[in-house]
């Protein structure tokens, strides 16, 4: 047992540090990358809602209406509204980040949100969107006649709709590396088990004629690296042994020249 946990239990527990790590990073790479891919399809709903939006407004300016005298953008952003429980405010916005119409807050007023506003007015795409903690901002950029931009619509969503989904897919995720550590903490447990089983049995023949316990001496597989310790060790015991032997019988003769030497 204090081999097992001296060279196999050590090196087991590191591999097993180095998966918890590869797979939770893999866990969180998956969580960010489905919160993509869920903005991008509420992205892609919504840009219809800014379309039908967009085609009015501009209707408006080609005619040279003022855009706050065109009443019917304010009843369609309504409208457009009403499609999506979700949906809790449609703005339009001028280069000031002015609100031209809106839904929910008050014209006239800066938008609330500066980072929406840099992302509505600066964004090098026509449409655009911005993904927060709380809401999914997306919207489309206005341009004039000349291709000169003249603002931008701002839709805010609601991601708690997306909650429940991210709970059942984050839990279903973190089953699967759950699952997948586990499959290979086995498979790893068994590797290092045999193939370090050469190992094992050097360390035990140490400890074994180091303790002078020579009964319990481990079975090896011959042609084994242990195998082969295992023939070193005996030889050095033959030849210990032949040295002390030869030591002894040396000894021998010189205590009878002693002896001899003392009875002349």
């Amino acid at each position: 047992m204090k081999a097992l946990f001296e060279v196999h239990l050590r090196l087991v527990i590191t591999v097993w540090m180095i998966l918890i790590a590869v797979l939770s990073l893999h866990y969180l790479m998956n969580v960010m990358k489905f919160d993509s891919l869920m903005s991008n399809v509420v992205s892609s709903k919504l840009d219809v809602i800014s379309s039908s939006l967009e085609t009015s407004i501009l209707k408006a300016d080609r005619l040279g209406i003022p855009l706050k005298s065109a009443t019917n953008v304010s009843d369609l952003m309504e409208k457009a509204k009403q499609r999506d429980k979700n949906v809790t405010s449609i703005d339009v916005i001028d280069l000031q980040g002015k609100m031209i119409f809106s839904t929910d807050h008050v014209s006239s007023s800066l938008f609330p949100n500066g980072e929406v506003t840099r992302r509505a007015l600066k964004s090098s795409d026509k449409n655009w969107n911005l993904s927060t903690e709380v809401y999914l901002y997306s919207g489309m950029q206005l341009f004039d006649g000349s291709e000169s931009l003249i603002g931008s619509i701002i839709i805010t969503y609601d991601k708690a709709s997306f909650y429940g989904v991210y709970s059942y897919v984050q839990l279903h995720l973190l089953e699967m590396a759950i699952f997948i550590f586990l499959f290979f903490a086995v498979i790893v447990l068994l590797i290092i088990q045999f193939g370090f089983s050469d190992v094992t049995n050097i360390i035990k023949l140490i400890q074994v004629h180091s303790d002078g316990r020579e009964e319990e001496t481990p079975l090896v597989v011959k042609g084994s690296i242990s195998s082969v310790f295992a023939d070193q060790i005996e030889q050095s015991k033959k030849m210990r042994s032949k040295v002390v032997q030869e030591l002894e019988e040396a000894q021998s003769l010189s205590e009878e020249s002693s002896i001899l030497k003392g009875k002349k």
